[in-house]
C-alpha cells in the first residue's frame, strides 16, 4: 500500500512539477510577446513626435511669416483707439525706423504703452526663438 501510495504521490508531484513548467514557458512567452509591442509601440511614438516636431517647426516659423506681413500691410485708420490697430501701427512704423517721439504723435498713444508694445516684441520673439520646439522622449524597454 505504501508503494502505490509513493507512486501516486510521486506522479501528483510530477504532474504539478510539468504543468508549473508548461505555465512558465507559457508566461515567457506572452511577456515577450508584449516587450516586442512596447518596442514598437515606442518606435512609432518616435516617428509620431518626429512629425509633430516638424510640423511645429514649419508652423511656426509660417506665422512668423504671416505677422511680418500684416505689419508690412498695416495701414494706420481713422481710428487709432483700436488696441490691435494700434499695436499693428506701432510695431509698422518701428519697423520702417521711425523714432518713438513720431511712433507717439502718430499713433496718439502714451510713450509708455508703445515702449511697452516693442518690447513685449522684443520678449517674445526672443522667447519664441529660445523654444523652437518641444524636446522628444523615447520610451525606454
Amino acid at each position: 500500500m505504501s508503494d502505490w501510495f509513493l507512486f501516486i504521490l510521486t506522479a501528483l508531484v510530477g504532474g504539478i512539477i510539468l504543468y508549473q513548467a508548461a505555465m512558465k514557458k507559457k508566461l515567457e512567452r506572452r511577456v515577450e510577446a508584449l516587450e516586442d509591442d512596447q518596442v514598437r509601440y515606442a518606435e512609432v511614438i518616435a516617428k509620431i513626435a518626429e512629425v509633430q516636431s516638424r510640423t511645429f517647426e514649419k508652423f511656426s516659423g509660417r506665422f512668423d511669416e504671416l505677422e511680418e506681413r500684416i505689419l508690412d500691410l498695416s495701414v494706420p485708420s481713422q481710428n487709432p483707439e483700436m488696441p490691435l490697430e494700434k499695436r499693428h501701427q506701432v510695431l509698422a512704423l518701428a519697423k520702417q525706423g521711425v523714432p518713438i517721439e513720431e511712433i507717439v504723435e502718430r499713433v496718439k498713444a502714451p510713450v509708455g504703452e508703445a515702449e511697452l508694445i516693442l518690447n513685449l516684441r522684443k520678449y517674445q520673439s526672443g522667447l519664441l526663438k529660445k523654444t523652437s520646439a518641444p524636446k522628444q522622449t523615447v520610451a525606454r524597454v
